[in-house]
């Protein structure tokens, strides 16, 4: 893609070996100089044994906002998480559970972890979506104590919604600034079925602010291996990308992109498509 327009904005996401342990068995770690400079980093990974994910670290926090999404691989069903989770919240290490879908919110310099898997019934997935081109952080020394409930604002369950269908998602999940405690960042996953068009009779569209397209798999034993073959147009030209492995789309501000097609499906897949404003906003422009 070297020879094309758009072709830098277009990247396959190299998954590799994990730390192991409670931690990721495999994953891939994106920079923001990878993502057409935007003020953004995240990991996308699979999990599938119990115990604390950085043993010995403890807390630590970032001078950035970040959100920590937990999610399952189901083929059918976004609303099953498959494990039992544990996280510290605060200097104070408030405690929260949850066993469902979840996103938890750690605005900049609020100290997050131990982050502990309790149990594990299905392999699971997690992306951190980080407003920061790099990975920061510093250690936090434990605190203070809380009635419990001092961080329960920033642990919310993961909204899943039946999707538009079609070739488009079956199921979806959204969030918004307003939602994720004031932060600048939209977001919206999805699982997908179905070859065909993302959105029948819709050409481009564009947005007033940076987002990244990020494609991946469900197959729990090689994250490398994404199930599809999609096809997307950028900018006015409508240069065609097409790919079949999980891939990550730039998309700075301004820029057309769209129509999407899904030229082949093997296995259902996700797409996460991340805004770097608190609210989602798009115009048709063909």
């Amino acid at each position: 893609m070297a020879e094309t327009k758009y072709g830098y904005l277009v990247k396959k996401l190299a998954f590799r070996k994990g730390p192991g342990g409670a931690n990721a068995r495999e994953l891939v770690f994106v920079s923001g100089d990878e993502l057409a400079g935007f003020e953004l980093n995240f990991i996308v990974g699979v999990y599938d044994e119990t115990g604390d994910w950085a043993p010995g670290r403890g807390a630590h926090a970032h001078p950035f906002d970040e959100c920590l999404l937990f999610f399952g691989y189901d083929d059918d069903d976004l609303d099953y998480l498959g494990s039992d989770m544990e996280i510290a919240l605060g200097k104070e290490l408030e405690k929260h559970t949850f066993s469902v879908p979840t996103v938890v919110i750690a605005p900049q310099m609020v100290p997050h972890c131990p982050l502990i898997t309790v149990r594990v019934h299905k392999p699971f997935g997690h992306f951190h979506l980080a407003l920061s081109p790099k990975y920061t952080a510093v250690p936090v020394k434990p605190e203070g104590k809380t009635d419990g409930g001092k961080y329960s604002h920033l642990v919310k369950k993961l909204p899943v919604k039946k999707g538009p269908g079609g070739a488009n998602a079956k199921q979806i999940i959204s969030m918004s600034g307003e939602e994720l405690e004031g932060l600048n960042l939209n977001f919206t996953m999805g699982l997908f079925k179905e070859t065909g068009h993302w959105y029948p009779g819709k050409g481009a569209h564009v947005h007033p602010y940076d987002e990244c397209l990020v494609f991946f798999g469900h197959n729990v034993d090689d994250l490398s291996y994404l199930g599809a073959e999609l096809t997307i147009e950028i900018g006015k030209e409508h240069e065609k990308h097409t790919f079949n492995v999980p891939t990550v789309v730039s998309l700075p501000k301004g820029l057309p992109h769209f129509p999407i097609v899904c030229n082949k499906v093997d296995k259902p897949y996700g797409v996460a498509q991340v805004g770097l404003a608190a609210k989602y906003k798009s115009s048709w422009i063909d």
